[in-house]
This record gives C-alpha cells, sequence and structure tokens, in this order.
C-alpha cells in the first residue's frame, strides 16, 4: 500500500506537470509555426552577385559560436541556393569587402589561423585565399583596406616579419618587408600615410621606418611581380615634400595621373572637383551630365570612380543621383537608377561601399551598417535594393512554416522559458537520480573550466541585492563587481550562493577569472591560481632607460608638433607618438621611461619631470565627456582628445587629456577610463577648484621633462597686478606661451594657481 502511494504521489509531483506542460509547449510551437519570422537570425553582411540574380547573406554568429553562417540565395524566388560557413573569432565583425573575378571577397578573422579571406563564387562554391599566412595586429578596422577593387592588408606574420598583402584578380600576394633586397636596412614598423587611400594621393602609401633611422615610402599595391614600390626619404626634404615625390613617382609607374585625381570638396554646395596632387591645388569642378552637390566620390577600380551626391545643394531638398566617371575615357554612366532608391544618409555612412569590376556594366552596393546590398546594370538600367530583413526572411524554408521534425527542433533551439521548464520536468527525475553521485564533479568541473577560460583580475564589490533564491536555506546574492580590463573600467554582476555567516560587504576586494569573450565572470581564490596554473594580470611594464635617437616629424596639431619618437632600450627599439608642445623640445640622447600597456607602448616619463613612482598615488574613474577626434594617426594608433570628469568619492574634477589611441579600440562618451593621478597634484588641483577663479596672462613658462605624454610646466602668471605660480603638466594639443590669456582657479593667500581653460580653446 505504502509502494502505491509513493508512486501516485511521484505520478502527482512530476507526471502530471509535465503531462500539462507539453500541452502547452505544443500549442506553443503551432503559434511558433505561423510567426517564425520573429526567431530568424539577424544579417551581418549581404552582398550582391550574378548582376542581382543572386545574393550572399552572411549571419549573427550564435553565442559561443566562433563562425559565421552564410546562405546563397536566388533573389528571384529567395530560395537558399547553398549554406556554408565562415571562420570567425574575432568580435563578429566583418571584414571590407572587394569584388573580383565574379564573386565577393569578404574578410573574417581567427586569432588562432590570423586573417580568413573568403573567396564566394556567385556557384556558391568558398575559397579560403590566405590559408593561415596572414595576420594583422588588431580589429578588422586596423591593417585591412578595400581599395579599387583590391583588398590590401598590412601587419605583421607570427614571427614579427612585417608584410604588404595585394588580393587581385582573386589571387593573394604576399611581399615581406624583411626581404633583404626590398630594403635597405630592418623595418622596425609600418602605418598607412594618412588619407592617402581616400585619394589622397593617386596611389595608397605607407612609411617604414627603419632601423638605420630613415624613413622609406611603400607603395600600397603590388606591381606585376608581386612587389611595392620603395622610395628612400632625403635628408634635406621633410615628411611631406617626401610623401608627395613617392605618390607622383608611384602614380607615375602603376599609370595614374596624379595630376587629375577626382575629390570631394568641401566648399559649399560640395561638388566633384580635380585635384592636382603634384601641386597640392584644386581645378575645376567635375562636368557631370547633371548637377551633383554635396558630393561623395567612391573608388571603384583602376579606371572608373562613382561620383553620388544630391540633386539640390541642400541635401534635405534633393534626391540622390550619380554617375559612373570613366578617368580614362571621360565618359559617364548613369547609376541614378540603384542611387535614387538611397538615402543621402546611405552614402555617408563608414560602412557603404560601391564595387564595379574593369568591363562589367554592373555596378554593385554594400551597406554594412544596415546589413543592405544592390546592384544596377548601367546599360539595360535594371536596378534592384536587398534590404536585410528581407534576406532575413528567405532563411525560412518551406519545412519552417509547416509541423516538422525540423521546425520543431528549431523551437525548441529557440529555449524559450516555456521549453526550457518543460525540459526541466521531464528530466528531474533522471537529474534526481544521478545528482547525488555526479553532481558534485560537474559542478566543480564547470567552474574549473570558467576559470581557464578567464583571465585573473582584481576588482572590489560596489552593490549587492537579493536576487530572492534559496538555495539549502542559503539566499543566492547578486554581487556588482567594478574591475579594470584592457585600459576600461568595467562592472559586472556575478551571483552566488552564501552563508550568513559570511562577512561580505560593499568595498571589500576580490579577485574573480573574467570571460572576455563571454563577458561573464566568476569568483575565485588564490588556490583557484594556484590550480589552474594562472597568475593575476599584472599593471603595465616599465622600460627604464631608454635613449632617445631619433625624432620624426608627423604633422601639426593646432599649435603643436606631432612626433614618432624612436627610442632603444636593452637592444630593442620602441616608437612612441607624442605631441610637442611650443616651447618644449624632445632632444635626442635624452633617456626616458617607457610603459607597455597590453602590447602598446607609452611614455612614462621624460626628462627631469619626476615619476609617479616616489610618489602616493590615486586611482580615479574618469567619464569621458567629449571626445574630438585630430586628423592625426602614427603607428596604427589616431590622435583624440578627451573631456573627462575625475571622481573621487564626493569630489569631481574635470580634465582635458590627448592620447594616441589604437584605431580599432572604440572611445566614446559615455565610457569610464581608469585615471592615476599623484596625490598631492590631485589635492593640490581639488583645493584651487574650490576657490576663486579668473583670467590671467602668461608671463613665463618653463619644462622640466614630462609625467606620461603631458609636459610638466612651471609658469607664471598675472592677474590684477597680483602673480601666481603655477606648477603642473599641460595638454600638448593647446600648449602654453608667454602673453597666452588662461583661466586659473587660483588661492589668493599662497599664490598658487592651476589652468582650469587653455587660450586655444
Amino acid at each position: 500500500m505504502k509502494k502505491m502511494r509513493g508512486i501516485s504521489l511521484l505520478n502527482l509531483v512530476f507526471f502530471v506537470p509535465g503531462i500539462l506542460l507539453s500541452v502547452f509547449v505544443w500549442n506553443d510551437y503551432n503559434r511558433y509555426v505561423g510567426n517564425v519570422d520573429d526567431y530568424l537570425p539577424t544579417p551581418k553582411g549581404v552582398y550582391a552577385l550574378d548582376e542581382g540574380k543572386k545574393a550572399v547573406g552572411v549571419f549573427e554568429k550564435d553565442l559561443g559560436e566562433e563562425q559565421f553562417t552564410a546562405r546563397l540565395f536566388d533573389t528571384a524566388t529567395g530560395n537558399v541556393l547553398k549554406e556554408f560557413v565562415l571562420d570567425s573569432d574575432f568580435s563578429g565583425e566583418l571584414g571590407p569587402a572587394v569584388y573580383q573575378q565574379g564573386g565577393v571577397i569578404i574578410p573574417t578573422y581567427n586569432t588562432s589561423n590570423g586573417l580568413r579571406i573568403n573567396f564566394i563564387r556567385p556557384s556558391g562554391e568558398v575559397e579560403e585565399l590566405a590559408r593561415s599566412t596572414v595576420h594583422i595586429p588588431g580589429g578588422m578596422g586596423s591593417g585591412t583596406y578595400s581599395w579599387r577593387g583590391r583588398l590590401i592588408v598590412s601587419g605583421k606574420t607570427i614571427g614579427d616579419a612585417l608584410y604588404l598583402a595585394q588580393v587581385k584578380d582573386g589571387k593573394l600576394q604576399i611581399a615581406n618587408f624583411n626581404n633583404p633586397d626590398l630594403l635597405p636596412a630592418r623595418p622596425v614598423s609600418v602605418s598607412e600615410v594618412h588619407r592617402s587611400f581616400e585619394n589622397n594621393q593617386a596611389v595608397p602609401i605607407f612609411s617604414v621606418s627603419l632601423k638605420d633611422d630613415r624613413t622609406a615610402f611603400v607603395s600600397g599595391i603590388l606591381d606585376k611581380n608581386g612587389l611595392p614600390l620603395v622610395l628612400l626619404q632625403n635628408k634635406e626634404e621633410n615628411t611631406f615634400e617626401a610623401e608627395d615625390r613617392a605618390g607622383a613617382s608611384f602614380a607615375k609607374h602603376f599609370g595614374f595621373n596624379n595630376a587629375k585625381l577626382v575629390r570631394e570638396n568641401g566648399d559649399y554646395p560640395g561638388k566633384a572637383v580635380f585635384y592636382n596632387a603634384a601641386k597640392s591645388e584644386w581645378g575645376a569642378a567635375v562636368p557631370t551630365p547633371k548637377p551633383v552637390y554635396q558630393a561623395k566620390v567612391f573608388l571603384l577600380n583602376d579606371q572608373e570612380v562613382l561620383i553620388a551626391g544630391s540633386t539640390a545643394e541642400d541635401e534635405l531638398n534633393g534626391t540622390v543621383l550619380g554617375y559612373v566617371f570613366n578617368e580614362k575615357t571621360g565618359k559617364y554612366n548613369d547609376a541614378t537608377d540603384l542611387l535614387g532608391k538611397l538615402s543621402y544618409e546611405d552614402l555617408k555612412g563608414e560602412d557603404t561601399g560601391f564595387h564595379k569590376e574593369p568591363d562589367s556594366d554592373t555596378l554593385y552596393y554594400v551597406n554594412g551598417e544596415h546589413a543592405a546590398a544592390g546592384f544596377v546594370n548601367v546599360k539595360s538600367r535594371e536596378a534592384q535594393v536587398f534590404l536585410g530583413d528581407q534576406v532575413r526572411s528567405w532563411v525560412v524554408a518551406e519545412s519552417e512554416t509547416r509541423l516538422s521534425f525540423s521546425s520543431f527542433w528549431n523551437y525548441v533551439r529557440q529555449g524559450s522559458a516555456l521549453v526550457i521548464n518543460w525540459v526541466v520536468w521531464l528530466f528531474i527525475p533522471f537529474a534526481t537520480f544521478l545528482s547525488g553521485a555526479l553532481l558534485p564533479r560537474l559542478l566543480q568541473g564547470t567552474r574549473s573550466k570558467k576559470i581557464a577560460e578567464g583571465v585573473a583580475l582584481p576588482g572590489k564589490i560596489v552593490g549587492m541585492r537579493e536576487t530572492g533564491l534559496f538555495v539549502n536555506e542559503r539566499p543566492q546574492v547578486g554581487f556588482t563587481v567594478r574591475f579594470e580590463d584592457e585600459g576600461q573600467v568595467k562592472e559586472i554582476e556575478i551571483k552566488q550562493v552564501i552563508s550568513y555567516l559570511n562577512d561580505i560587504k560593499v568595498g571589500d576586494p576580490v579577485m574573480i577569472s573574467y570571460n572576455r569573450k563571454k563577458n561573464k565572470a566568476v569568483f575565485i581564490t588564490e588556490e583557484d591560481l594556484k590550480d589552474m596554473g594562472q597568475q593575476p594580470e599584472s599593471g603595465p611594464e616599465i622600460v627604464r632607460n631608454a635613449v632617445l635617437r631619433r625624432i620624426e616629424p608627423c604633422g601639426r596639431v593646432n599649435r603643436g608638433q606631432a612626433l614618432q619618437l624612436h627610442f632603444t632600450a636593452d637592444g630593442r627599439d620602441y616608437a612612441v607618438p607624442v605631441v610637442q608642445p611650443p616651447g618644449f623640445e624632445y632632444r635626442v640622447g635624452e633617456r626616458a621611461s617607457l610603459a607597455l600597456i597590453q602590447g602598446t607602448v607609452r611614455l612614462y616619463s621624460y626628462g627631469n619631470g619626476g615619476s609617479f613612482e616616489h610618489a602616493e598615488q590615486i586611482s580615479m574613474e574618469g567619464e569621458v565627456l567629449r571626445v574630438e577626434e585630430f586628423p592625426i594617426a602614427i603607428g596604427g594608433r589616431k590622435l583624440m582628445l578627451f573631456e573627462v570628469m575625475l571622481t573621487e568619492g564626493p569630489e569631481r574634477l574635470r580634465k582635458i587629456n590627448s592620447l594616441f589611441v589604437p584605431k580599432e579600440l572604440p572611445v566614446k562618451a559615455g565610457v569610464v577610463l581608469p585615471v592615476t593621478m599623484r596625490k598631492d597634484d590631485y589635492s593640490k588641483e581639488v583645493r584651487l577648484h574650490r576657490g576663486k577663479q579668473g583670467a590671467a596672462k602668461v608671463t613665463a613658462v618653463q619644462y622640466a621633462g614630462t609625467l606620461g605624454e603631458r609636459p610638466l610646466a612651471t609658469i607664471t602668471a598675472e592677474r590684477g597686478g597680483v602673480v601666481y605660480r603655477i606648477t603642473q603638466t599641460i595638454e600638448p594639443v593647446y600648449g602654453v606661451e608667454v602673453g597666452d590669456d588662461v583661466w586659473i582657479a587660483y588661492d589668493e593667500a599662497s599664490r598658487e594657481a592651476v589652468i582650469v581653460n587653455y587660450s586655444s580653446i
């Protein structure tokens, strides 16, 4: 009798809820089949092929996956012709596409195997051209370029050999800069000459720093022998003169007209204009069949460009039109049948591209931001645009719209709350049976795996909340942990069951293992680190007594000068971009300390400016309020100016600071950055900001080296007949000179002051 009661109770507890949930799941599955569009994957990129008869859709990766799913569609019927995968484990981004040999080339990246150059033909055949031979230093925006139908890649191989690669006519060619027959000395670094890929020169150019302190300029495309052209900078010429000389020489060799480039003129109403790069002179407007205002110029191939823009001088009052212009023959083909389907905002997007192969009548359109594509036949005038939602709907096969095992399995894979409950109730008896013997081992193995997949980082508990869940009468708590990773302050929630006896409070330091790819973390102990053979990530590596061997000018920035400083220490070379303000001078032979931070070299201190190390420091959070980008890029890093609000307890302090930031690192307003200052400097600035403020005139400026990349200055400034003394680091982009009017915060008793705003702001 007791056995029968036990069986009845088991039926009541497990099987009855399981049957009810099965009914609910079946009804929900029927609704899923009727609304399958709501469950479709998101397209990351769409590319038209075969004169618009076919299209390739590349779809977002599933969580934890290391490959994109791509499908080839028949655009007339929407049928899936073929499905394949594109290998990638980097940020879920696609590289710049190019059209060659009737197909499309889509770069992706895998950190183990390098750049994957996927050549997709209209037949659905996919060929990977790179075969683990091409690596790039950072994100897809670093070192990969689409230029006149070519894919250009620059970077380092795994063995640190600098190279230039080109994909043309569906074939990959690689030129090794370490080849002694190519350059007269060993190359140290390579960087793109500013805007040379944007038609500032007829041929894109790279600047290569050599071991013997010379600079070589190298063509960004390869000749028929698979080699770039090389031109050495003369001692008597400056960088800009050498760039122009290289541009003229390379253009002549490759058959481009350097004196008649088609470029956008920023002057209202923004027409396309001929530009003489040899003389740096603007010429006449390009005489298009109909006026094109607020024009954008897209390089298509070695002979043609697309001039696209608005029918009205104010683009808000017009529609989009454009022409394919042949620079060799001077003839035009109207592309308005395609462009008229687009908005002017579509033209302005950074991820908007147009592609046309030589001797082809088809112009292709790609919009990476909105996952859209299109085409126009400039002879027949047939045109069409395929939007991401339309391509997304093509994924639905006939079996997905009716009851079938395939559609039911896809429904289950969506993992809705109802499905999860149903699966749980079906497997509770099985799980209960096994939990006593296997669950502890499984949990320990899962935790060890999570620790091994992450990086060990120190953090601080900044928030706690009860989730409402109790396990064995112990509460589960959601801990908000703040930590620093890759130069940014981040927060993450970690849920853990704790005992009421645990003395854990906000402000406690903790160690976590952070999985950057999944943005998840677990708490760890020192024993965990020992078991997994890990060590916590440490601060920057300091390179001391680095000797400044060479100074390379890189252009003006306001009143300052952008420089690339070349240091040597312990037999190694280091290149550091800085801005030198007026009155301050970096000198060859001087010594500095450098900081190596996750592969990036920064100036830690220079000259007699003092050091962070011998003073008490304070670590704070800085929220970026404003970002200004300058048209200066050195060694893969762009110069940006940040207005940051520092917070330490109740105190808030506004600072302005310029940095050379890696191109692939997204920094925008609202980002929180870690900031370190000498405690005495911070206390002084906070104290003075509480006092009076007003305008003052600078009467003297003296420098004593740098702290970081900011020169340390002693400044005297006069206000109302009273002289104030200012000792602080200054922002080199603005600089301070005798005669400047600056806005200061000052103390009338001590005659101390700090600069709040520079005269250049």
